[in-house]
């Protein structure tokens, strides 16, 4: 069962209860993330590489970081509404104007996935002309991508959940799944194939783009104070080796 999740109001009164230069370290502090859920609407487990990092972060700042997921347009709303941080949210101009963003996290490639009945091969972006490409809703992606998107490509982002845009892919109604994912080729592709086994697919070898994870801080609430605690330590775990093991120790999970 998901705990309640604090309104803005009353997050801004624990968060003010503490000393002005303080947080108190025994409050929930949301990660806002986008849900995960099956084709029938069930929510999934969170990701293993979110709970990685998100305990790490926890173990290394003291903060009392916990997850709750939401659709992802109402995940935005929220932290804009300064109910939470916000886990991998591109910086973009219009949410520079609301929000702050930590040190990257780790990177994140943006790979696209084809079925082996129809692959996809992709080496420049003229080999995307005319393609229905499905991604997430909402999803934003790099500048070359975004300034040729309806353009050289077109986008759907209808499918909720990673299997119906899998299913999507199978019936050809969109060439290519683009994902993000930290893991590389051969180990998307391992783990696409043993989730989801009703097709074979193929990842190609080269990305659109890349991106660092980032976390979205709001800027006009007491949040905005922890900005430096997480960017410290997220420098400390770089400098030690522990985030990079993290990664590691989660790329080659399959999920069977």
């Amino acid at each position: 069962m998901m705990k309640r999740v604090f309104a803005p109001c009353a997050l801004a009164v624990l968060l003010h209860a503490a000393p002005a230069q303080a947080i108190d370290k025994t409050k929930e502090i949301p990660v806002l993330i986008a849900e995960s859920i099956d084709p029938r609407g069930a929510p999934l487990p969170t990701p293993p590489i979110i709970s990685a990092v998100v305990n790490l972060l926890a173990e290394e700042t003291g903060l009392n970081l916990v997850i709750r997921a939401y659709p992802w347009r109402r995940a935005q709303v929220m932290a804009e509404q300064g109910e939470g941080l916000l886990y991998g949210a591109a910086s973009t101009p219009e949410r520079l104007r609301v929000f702050k963003f930590t040190k990257p996290v780790y990177d994140a490639n943006q790979w696209l996935v084809s079925s082996a009945q129809a692959p996809l091969i992709f080496h420049r972006w003229d080999d995307l002309r005319d393609k229905v490409i499905s991604i997430g809703v909402g999803g934003k992606y790099g500048p070359e991508f975004e300034a040729r998107r309806e353009k050289l490509f077109k986008i759907e982002q209808d499918a909720a959940s990673t299997e119906n845009r899998l299913k999507m892919l199978s019936t050809h109604r969109v060439d290519a799944v683009l994902l993000d994912s930290f893991r590389n080729p051969a180990q998307l592709s391992a783990s696409l194939n043993c989730r989801f086994p009703g097709d074979h697919w193929v990842v190609s070898e080269k990305s659109v783009g890349f991106e660092p994870l980032l976390i979205a801080v709001p800027k006009s609430n007491q949040l905005s104070k922890l900005l430096p605690k997480l960017n410290s330590a997220i420098t400390r775990l770089h400098n030690n080796g522990s985030m990079q093991k993290a990664v590691d120790s989660v790329a080659n999970i399959t999920g069977c």
